[in-house]
């Protein structure tokens, strides 16, 4: 029947992609659960040459029993020049090294004003469930208290991103 190489219908010097495209292809024609009627020996004979040809210490090994000297690795090819291919060169965005401190990074402890944020989601929040409990209960005083509460909670939603600023900056001047 002829070598691995002869069964799979590949050349000595494939690489590993076109011996496994050879194999795939080859399996898909010969396989007895694709094609019924299919011959198990071919497929025997398939099978053996996938799995000498498949494995790069099998393959090597094979070749040097048929005589076949071992082929030199090439390099790849270099980019053409002029193709917008450059080396890369250092980024600008990228810390230096030598900039960074050697100490650890040391988190700052929370103070309790800085819940102050949380207090517009809560007025909202706060609003929702009144209104809620004035019109089950029919009273016009909480519905009026919940309709009070929302632009509250807006003019917080523009304070509380400001207030916290202005703590960041006093902390950093600390």
């Amino acid at each position: 029947m002829g070598t691995h190489y002869d069964v799979l219908g590949v050349a000595p010097t494939a690489d590993a992609e076109d011996i496994q495209r050879a194999y795939r292809l080859l399996a898909l024609r010969h396989h007895p659960d694709v094609v019924p009627d299919a011959d198990p020996a071919t497929m025997a004979a398939i099978n053996a040459a996938w799995s000498v040809l498949g494995d790069p210490a099998r393959r090597r090994a094979y070749d040097f029993q048929l005589g076949r000297p071992e082929p030199r690795p090439q390099a790849p090819p270099a980019p053409a020049p002029g193709t917008g291919w450059r080396p890369l060169d250092d980024d600008e965005d990228d810390p230096d090294p030598e900039d960074l401190s050697d100490e650890p990074y040391a988190p700052v402890e929370p103070r309790p004003a800085d819940l102050l944020v949380m207090t517009p989601v809560l007025l909202v929040l706060g609003a929702a469930g009144l209104f809620f409990f004035s019109v089950m209960s029919s009273s016009d005083g909480l519905r009026k208290f919940a309709m009070l509460l929302v632009p509250l909670a807006g003019i917080g939603f523009v304070m509380a991103p400001l207030f916290v600023m202005l703590r960041s900056r006093s902390r950093s001047e600390e």
